[in-house]
């Protein structure tokens, strides 16, 4: 028999009964809110029906050793999500304390002892904890202090109660001869499902103790477990819990040739490489699991930069800002693959910079594609993501070609020059074609690139014609964002309004407004014939786009750009604002589609040099532009549609482009 005992017990005789170990190879405390509801929701279920128990699901423990007090030391191999929850909700209501051990994992225990326990004397202990899992189980503690304080005395009596004496759990004590993990994946309770890193240790785990060489496949199954310890602890480690199946895909793309099919994870992990009859050796079980543990410490950085060096973290930053998301397996395989070579890195990523330009190069160019062919060419987001993959693959396994063809070019064996090989590879997946040449900018690739010039022109008109223009585009985010960094330079000066905090609704203001006050008919002046699909070009163009530093006034924001007697203009709001407010208004003492436009390309010119790019080239006239700013209504513009007949030309726009240009940040 498995199983010394299999019995319901109450809580309180569980309590009374066991003393719990919670191995150091589990995750941390997971539960969420949705969790924390239904278990409390069970509890006041089960004390409404005062005569009838209430079934809350399986523990799985094992003998753990000798306790000192009456009750015996378990490890809490299944269960323990809902046990620390039950030992939180008990505290919250009042009830004794009951202690739990969080064996090799101090910040559990500091933060268990303190929230559980009441040990106040951790409280300037709780800093130097700070993880997901700490931090989760802070909340959770504060969301059942929360619903504990609304009820009396005499019903927290009647809760703890019903907690004790009718929740009924079925324990099962299995006997330590008994490996549980070999018939872990059919255990299925209340609670978060398993994810597939999760079933995939089980798995392992269950390889592992079928191993024909029993001692090696023991050994396998102690690194499993020490290798999962880590995982779990770098997922955990940041302000946010990373997603356990996106970090195991982002490794697997690297470890495994990617194959396009439906489950494609799922069916290479369990079904060939680790199937259930799969001939794995344990060796290969450890160096498998060895790599994961490393990916998840590198997956946490990529992540959570603040241990980087200062460049590579602003670079990784505005990679961020792309909200893309294809290009991270390549970066963290870039980051193993340097790291494999320099194992210092691990340690302190600052105490050797000598890594640093290869990879920035690559997270550059991960970003222009990013930038440039999803959003500006307005593609779908996987446009590329095989070439990438196989990129990552080709880092992973040295000698391995990017492509199947063997006549593909082969990253360098140096870590730091295949670095920089899949740097270069990245910017000709953009772009890789020599102006005015039929010529490959890098001839080991074959290609032209997915960025196409002319379809940003395309884009903007459609989007002038069917949609709001720059407004609510992502890429017209990140150029408004551009050039309030712009303005504000390099000098140390505050940030006025964080990428993070930017929403179109509260932190964009149409200068020249949708609903525009009749005072604005004095400086953008549409003749009778200008349609509404005009009027929304201007007004969605870019440089007619302004982001604030605080929230946006709606009650405001029609208003006349300069003041008079009755009204408060734009202008005067924008003074103490943004630097790209400031700028507009201690430059322009009017508003009118010459400075819309003058400003539009501003920020067009400024986008270019930042992304090495050119839909206009930089010394051709001023008036190529305008369909980048109007789309289909630029000719109707430029000839004076909307400011009375003067035409918007080279000479009304370069003193504007100049002016807007050469004032930055002070």
């Amino acid at each position: 028999m498995a199983f010394d005992t299999a019995a319901l017990s109450t809580v309180a005789e569980i309590r009374s009964m066991y003393r719990m170990v919670v191995p150091e190879y589990q995750r941390g405390y997971a539960w969420g809110e949705e969790q924390w509801r239904s278990l409390w929701d069970d509890v006041l279920n089960v004390a409404h029906r005062t005569h009838r128990d209430h079934y809350a699901g399986t523990m799985m423990v094992s003998a753990a050793g000798n306790c000192a007090s009456e009750a015996i030391e378990v490890e809490l191999i299944d269960g323990q999500q809902r046990w620390t929850s039950i030992a939180l909700l008990l505290k919250a209501l009042g009830s004794e304390a009951y202690p739990m051990k969080y064996r090799d994992n101090e910040a559990l225990q500091t933060y268990f002892d303190y929230h559980v326990l009441g040990r106040q004397q951790l409280s300037t202990s709780l800093a130097q904890y700070r993880t997901y899992y700490t931090r989760n189980l802070q909340d959770a503690a504060k969301y059942f202090n929360m619903r504990a304080a609304e009820l009396d005395e005499s019903r927290r009596r009647e809760l703890i109660e019903a907690l004790l004496q009718r929740f009924k759990i079925f324990v099962l004590s299995i006997q330590p001869s008994f490996d549980v993990h070999v018939a872990f994946e059919t255990i299925n309770n209340r609670g978060k499902p398993l994810s597939t890193l999760e079933k995939l240790k089980n798995r392992l785990i269950y390889l592992a103790a079928n191993a024909p060489d029993v001692e090696a496949g023991a050994a396998a199954t102690a690194e499993i477990h020490r290798c999962w310890k880590g995982i779990y602890t770098w997922l955990g480690q940041g302000s946010r819990l990373l997603d356990d199946d996106e970090f195991l895909r982002a490794h697997a793309l690297g470890w495994f040739r990617h194959e396009k099919s439906a489950e494609w994870l799922s069916s290479k992990l369990f079904d060939e490489e680790f199937s259930a009859h799969a001939d794995v050796s344990p060796k290969d079980v450890e160096l498998y699991v060895r790599s994961l543990e490393h990916g998840a410490l590198w997956w946490h950085r990529l992540n959570d930069s603040t241990r980087l060096p200062g460049t590579v973290a602003r670079q990784l930053a505005a990679l961020q800002r792309t909200a893309s998301s294809s290009t991270k397996p390549l970066l963290l395989w870039a980051l193993m693959r340097l790291a494999e070579e320099h194992p210092a890195l691990a340690a302190d990523p600052k105490s050797d910079l000598h890594w640093c330009k290869p990879f920035e190069f690559l997270v550059g160019q991960a970003e222009r594609f990013a930038v440039l062919v999803v959003l500006a060419n307005d593609r779908q987001a996987n446009l590329g993501q095989s070439d990438i993959h196989r990129s990552a693959y080709a880092l992973a396994h040295k000698g391995e070609p990017i492509y199947a063809n063997h006549a593909a070019p082969v990253p360098p064996s140096s870590a730091l020059l295949a670095v920089q090989f899949a740097g270069r590879h990245m910017k000709a997946l953009v772009s890789n074609h020599a102006p005015e040449s039929d010529d490959f900018l890098d001839s080991d690739f074959k290609w032209y690139g997915y960025f196409e010039s002319e379809r940003v022109r395309t884009v903007v008109s459609d989007r002038l014609l069917k949609a709001n223009g720059f407004y609510n585009w992502p890429f017209g985010k990140l150029l408004i964002y551009l050039w309030e960094e712009h303005l504000r330079g390099g000098k140390g000066l505050p940030e006025k309004r964080s990428w993070e905090t930017i929403s179109w609704d509260e932190s964009v203001e149409h200068i020249y407004p949708q609903t525009p006050h009749p005072a604005w008919a004095s400086s953008v002046k549409f003749d009778g014939r200008t349609s509404d699909a005009m009027r929304k070009a201007v007004t969605n163009s870019l440089g007619n786009l302004l982001l604030l530093s605080g929230r946006r006034n709606a009650s405001l924001s029609n208003n006349p750009f300069q003041s008079d007697e009755t009204v408060l203009g734009k202008a005067e709001r924008y003074k103490q604002g943004s630097y790209s407010e400031v700028q507009v208004a201690s430059l322009c003492n009017q508003w009118t589609v010459v400075q819309i436009a003058a400003r539009g390309i501003a920020m067009w010119r400024l986008a270019q040099r930042t992304w090495n790019f050119e839909v206009v080239p930089e010394d051709a006239r001023l008036t190529e532009w305008l369909p980048f700013l109007f789309g289909d209504y630029s000719a109707k513009i430029q000839e004076g549609a909307a400011t009375l007949g003067r035409k918007i030309d080279g000479r009304a726009l370069q003193p504007w482009v100049d002016k807007f240009e050469k004032q930055t940040g002070r």
